[in-house]
This record gives structure tokens, C-alpha cells and sequence, in this order.
């Protein structure tokens, strides 16, 4: 006797779980005050008749992405069409407000065809860095055989965020900060050999030649006094700069070979860029960036004044008050030098 049985193959669960609607709105957590903000938006098996994105100030659009069809009312972007169906991107600007910390929401409103409607609120924190400086006197005690200094100013960044710093002397200044010798020397021969590697580079890669012949325009520039308008070129370059170099692998493999190259050149200085460079990640460890910092002052005899200015930027740039600070009379029982960075307590 045979038996006739039925093989029943179910549909797998996965598979019914792929029909499903789906969306995603994205918004990153938190940015710095100044800087492009992205945001996008995704969906699968459902059909949009619109997509509206709600905002208020320190927010404003730059760009949609993937838009057929679209308009800006006040604080709002409707988006009519899209040119690929499941997608719509865009960007921020923001700026600076008065607080060091806000939160901005973003409304996500999506009509389907169906008559349905999607919405989703998404949050961004913006903050912003904020130098603080405390003076507890105007005189600074320097032993020159142990190096204790003793009255030193207070800095400290009470925001978030990297700030970019130099400080200077000011021109009514009795004493004055200069750049040591041995550091002059190093800068001076790394660009020399630096250009010759670029220079090797550019012929071997045309896309590169442009920005290799900008590159040392904006060496000569000191980035915390650009223009507005200079800031943003700068910007671009970099940006765009990164765009080619990512663009093939080979160009970007010589443009780190050339910098490593330039460095082996000078490797008798690298006693000084290890000073730097330890230096440099304590100071970014407290959320500061000082560019100078082994710019130095030479007391010829036990005591002397000097004037200081503080020049700040953070990593987009964006344009913050100098600081000038009192006058403040260095003393020590000789004649010495010191590093600018000494002279204050960070963070």
C-alpha cells in the first residue's frame, strides 16, 4: 500500500519581514556651533507623497540631496519628489549662539500616498569651546636652575570643543616672543624638502599639481588671522584636497611617503618634534591647541614685563574675540628663557 504525502515549504519568517515598511531618520547626537550638519533620510515598501524636515535657528538648510522637486518655507523643507525612490538627504549650516550648550530638535513628517502619516522627532546638541582665563597676580616668580615657576595664569577651555590658540606678544610690549633658533631651522628645512617631494609628486600626478601650488600659498598664512572669506577658501581646499587625494590610492600613498620623506630628511631635529608633539597631546587632551607653544621669552636681566594676546579659532575655523591680557612682570634671581606655554596653568 502507498502513502501520498504533501510537502508543505512554508515561507521563511525573514522573508514576509522584507515586505515590511521601513524607515530611518538620521541625525547625528551633537555637533560644533559653526559646522555643516548632515541628515538623511531612508525607507523601503512604502510609497511618499512628501517629505517635510522641521527646524529652528542655530539651523539653517545648505543643501537637499536627491530632490526632484523641492522648496524652503521659514524653518521648513518640503521635499515634492525624489530622484531615486527610498532617499532624501540634506545638510545644516549652524552657528553660534550665546550658550556654550543647546539642543536643537528636528521634526521628520512623511505622508505617504495611502494617507498615512510618519513622524519622528530627532534632538542635536550643539556646543561651542569657551576660553576662560584667571590671573591670580601680575607677577610670575621663575626659579632658572629648578624651573618652578610660581603665579602662573589660569586657562582653561569651559566648553567643548578644540580651540586653536596663539598666543603673542602685543606691540607695546617691553619683552617680546620669538621663535627659538633650532625651531626656525627645522620649519624651514622640512618645507624646502617638503616642496621637493610635492614637487615630485605633482609631475607624476597633474590632478595634484593645483593643490600642490596652493599648498604653499596658505603655508605662508597664519589661519587664526584669515578673512572670513579666506576661512572659507581654506576650508574648501581642504576639503577638496581630501576628495582627490581619496580618489587614488597611489596619489595618496606618495603623499604620505612624501611628507614621511621629508621628515627622515631632518631626522637630527626629531628631538625637537617629539617635544611638540608631547606637548601638543596634552594640551588636546584639555580640549586646547596651542600653535606656538615653545615660542619663548628671554629675560636678559632678573626682571622684565611683557603684554600677551591670545588669538583663538576652533577645528571650522570660526571666529572668536582676541584676548589681551594684563601686563605681567616675569622676575628671577638671573637672567633666563622660557617657553610661552610655561607661563600658564592649563586646564
Amino acid at each position: 500500500m502507498s502513502t501520498n504525502t504533501t510537502s508543505i515549504v512554508s515561507e521563511p519568517p525573514q522573508a514576509k519581514d522584507l515586505q515590511k515598511p521601513r524607515y530611518f531618520m538620521y541625525l547625528p547626537r551633537e555637533g560644533l556651533q559653526g559646522e555643516n550638519i548632515p541628515s538623511h533620510i531612508l525607507w523601503e515598501n512604502i510609497k511618499i507623497k512628501t517629505a517635510q524636515i522641521s527646524f529652528r535657528p542655530p539651523l539653517k538648510p545648505k543643501e537637499v540631496f536627491n530632490a526632484a522637486s523641492w522648496e524652503v518655507k521659514d524653518n521648513l523643507v518640503i521635499v515634492h519628489a525624489v530622484e531615486l525612490d527610498g532617499y532624501v538627504g540634506m545638510s545644516f549650516e549652524s552657528s553660534k549662539v550665546d550658550c556654550l550648550d543647546v539642543m536643537v530638535p528636528v521634526k521628520y513628517v512623511l505622508s505617504l500616498a495611502n494617507g498615512e502619516v510618519i513622524k519622528e522627532t530627532r534632538e542635536i546638541r550643539l556646543f561651542k569651546p569657551k576660553l576662560e582665563i584667571k590671573i591670580p597676580t601680575t607677577k610670575i616668580a621663575i626659579d632658572p636652575k629648578t624651573g618652578f615657576i610660581k603665579g602662573r595664569v589660569g586657562i582653561k577651555n569651559v566648553g567643548r570643543g578644540v580651540l586653536i590658540m596663539r598666543i603673542s606678544s602685543t606691540e607695546d610690549s617691553s619683552l617680546k616672543l620669538e621663535t627659538p633658533l633650532e625651531h626656525r631651522e627645522f620649519a624651514e628645512k622640512f618645507v624646502v624638502d617638503l616642496q621637493q617631494e610635492m614637487s615630485k609628486l605633482a609631475e607624476d600626478f597633474p590632478i595634484f599639481k593645483p593643490f600642490w601650488e596652493q599648498m604653499f600659498v596658505w603655508e605662508t598664512k597664519e589661519f587664526v588671522e584669515l578673512t572670513a572669506k579666506e576661512r572659507i577658501e581654506f576650508i574648501k581646499y581642504i576639503n577638496d584636497l581630501a576628495k582627490v587625494l581619496a580618489s587614488d590610492k597611489n596619489l595618496l600613498r606618495g603623499f604620505m611617503e612624501g611628507y614621511s620623506k621629508a621628515f627622515a630628511k631632518n631626522t637630527e631635529l626629531i628631538e625637537i618634534v617629539r617635544k611638540v608633539i608631547s606637548v601638543y597631546e596634552s594640551l588636546v587632551s584639555k580640549d586646547m591647541l596651542l600653535i606656538n607653544p615653545f615660542d619663548e621669552v628671554t629675560i636678559p636681566e632678573k626682571t622684565g614685563e611683557i603684554h600677551l594676546a591670545i588669538e583663538q579659532t576652533d577645528r571650522v575655523l570660526d571666529t572668536y574675540d582676541d584676548i589681551k591680557l594684563p601686563k605681567i612682570e616675569l622676575y628671577g634671581s638671573q637672567g633666563f628663557r622660557i617657553p610661552v606655554y610655561r607661563l600658564f596653568e592649563w586646564g
